[in-house]
C-alpha cells in the first residue's frame, strides 16, 4: 500500500530537471533530427501557400514580398509536392503579372517561373509554364525598359527551353537570346526584330544564356553559328566590359565544344575554316594576358586571365577544366566540361546521369517523414 501511494505521490509531481534531461537524453538522436526536418519541411510548406496567397493581394509591396518568398525558398530547396499541385496556379498569377505588373514585380515573376520549372522537372507543370509564359518573357527580354526583368527574362526563358523544349522551341529561344546579347545599333537588324538597345549587364545575361542553350542545340543550329558567329563574337570580345567579354567565351567555348561533337566536322581543329575564328582566338589569347591599367581590380583581372586560359586550353588542345560540386552526403559530382549544376534537384541528376548516395541515418522521403509524423495536419493537395 505504500509503495502505491509512493508511485500516485510521484505521479502528482512533475518530473525533476535531471529526470527530464535522462529521458530525453535516451531518445534516439536521428529521431531528434528527423522531427526537427519534418518541423522545417511543414513550416516551408505553409510559407510557400502563404507567399502565394500573397500573389493576389492588391497592394503592390505585398505581391513584392510574396514573390521574394517564392523565388528564395525555391532556389534554397527542391519542392516537387508544391510543383506538381500548385505549379498550376502559380504560372496563372506569375502570367497575370508579366502582362501587367509593375517593373519590379515582371523581374521576380519571371525568376519565380525558371524556379519552378527547374523545381519541377521535365512533364506536364514544366511543359505548361513554357507554353504559357514563353511569348510574354520573350517580349520582356527583348523590349522591357527595366534591366532586372529582361536579365530574368532572358535566364528563365533558357532554362524552360533546355527543359522542355524541341528544337523548334530550341531555335526560336537561340534566336532571341542572340539577338539581344549581339545587338549592333549600326547593322539596323534591331528595327527589324523589334530588339530595345540593351546595356552591359543585360547583354552580359543573353549571352551567358545563349551560350547554355547550346549545349542542346542542333547540328545545322551550330552550322549557322559557325558560319556567321564569329565575327560578331570577335566585336563582343573587344568590348570595355568585362562580363560581356566572358561571356562571349562562354559561347565561343560553347560553339566549338558543339561543332567538334558535330559528325561534319571529325578533324578537333575543322571550325578553324570559319570567317573571323582565328581572330577571336587571338583576341581570347590578348585577354589571357592582359596586363590591366590604373583601377582595374586585381581580382577581376586575375579572373580573367584565368577564365580565357582555360578555354584557349580547351578550344586549342582539347582540355576541359574539372570542377568539383560538393552535395549532400559527402557526394561530389565532378564536371569536366564547360556545364554548370544546381544541387539537390533529380532533373538534374538525370542529365548528370548521376545517382547520389543515400543518407545512412535517413532513407525516408518528404512524403514518408510527413506521413509519419501524424500530429502535423499536412495535406498532399496543399504543399
Amino acid at each position: 500500500m505504500a509503495r502505491g501511494k509512493s508511485q500516485r505521490k510521484a505521479a502528482a509531481f512533475p518530473a525533476s530537471d535531471e529526470e527530464i534531461l535522462s529521458t530525453v537524453s535516451t531518445i534516439d538522436s536521428s529521431e531528434l533530427s528527423l522531427a526537427l526536418e519534418v518541423d522545417e519541411v511543414c513550416s516551408e510548406m505553409a510559407d510557400l501557400d502563404n507567399y502565394l496567397d500573397a500573389l493576389y493581394e492588391k497592394r503592390l509591396s505585398v505581391r513584392e514580398a510574396g514573390l521574394n518568398g517564392l523565388c528564395k525558398t525555391l532556389a534554397t530547396g527542391v519542392h516537387n509536392d508544391f510543383a506538381t499541385n500548385k505549379g498550376e496556379t502559380l504560372l496563372h498569377q506569375c502570367v497575370s503579372i508579366l502582362k501587367r505588373g509593375s517593373a519590379s514585380e515582371t523581374g521576380l515573376a519571371a525568376r519565380v517561373l525558371g524556379l519552378l520549372v527547374i523545381t519541377a522537372g521535365e512533364g506536364k507543370v514544366a511543359s505548361m509554364v513554357y507554353s504559357e509564359s514563353s511569348a510574354h518573357l520573350s517580349r520582356i527580354a527583348k523590349q522591357s525598359s527595366n534591366v532586372t526583368s529582361r536579365v530574368w527574362a532572358l535566364k528563365s526563358l533558357s532554362i524552360m527551353t533546355f527543359i522542355v523544349g524541341g528544337d523548334e522551341d530550341t531555335d526560336s529561344t537561340l534566336t532571341v537570346l542572340w539577338q539581344v546579347g549581339s545587338y549592333d545599333k549600326i547593322s539596323h537588324a534591331h528595327e527589324a526584330s523589334g530588339i530595345t538597345e540593351p546595356n552591359y549587364e543585360v547583354r552580359a545575361a543573353a549571352l551567358t544564356s545563349w551560350a547554355f542553350l547550346l549545349t542542346t542545340a542542333t547540328a545545322d543550329q551550330i552550322d549557322l553559328f559557325c558560319l556567321e558567329g564569329f565575327p560578331a563574337l570577335l566585336h563582343l570580345l573587344e568590348m570595355e566590359d568585362r562580363s560581356v567579354r566572358l561571356a562571349a567565351g562562354e559561347g565561343v567555348v560553347a560553339i566549338v565544344d558543339r561543332a567538334n561533337r558535330n559528325a561534319s566536322y571529325p578533324d578537333h581543329n575543322s571550325v578553324n575554316m570559319f570567317t573571323g575564328y582565328e581572330d577571336v582566338i587571338n583576341q581570347m589569347k590578348s585577354l589571357s594576358i592582359e596586363a590591366g591599367g590604373r583601377g582595374t581590380s586585381k581580382k577581376e583581372l586575375g579572373n580573367q586571365r584565368s577564365f580565357f586560359y582555360d578555354t584557349l586550353a580547351y578550344v586549342q588542345d582539347g582540355i576541359a577544366p574539372d570542377v568539383i560540386v560538393k552535395l549532400s552526403n559527402c557526394d561530389c559530382l565532378k564536371v569536366n566540361s564547360w556545364t554548370r549544376t544546381i544541387q539537390g534537384n533529380p532533373f538534374l541528376y538525370d542529365v548528370f546521369d548521376f545517382k547520389p548516395k543515400q543518407s545512412k541515418k535517413q532513407v525516408l522521403s518528404t512524403k514518408e517523414k510527413v506521413g509519419n509524423y501524424g500530429h502535423f495536419s499536412v495535406g498532399m493537395g496543399d504543399d
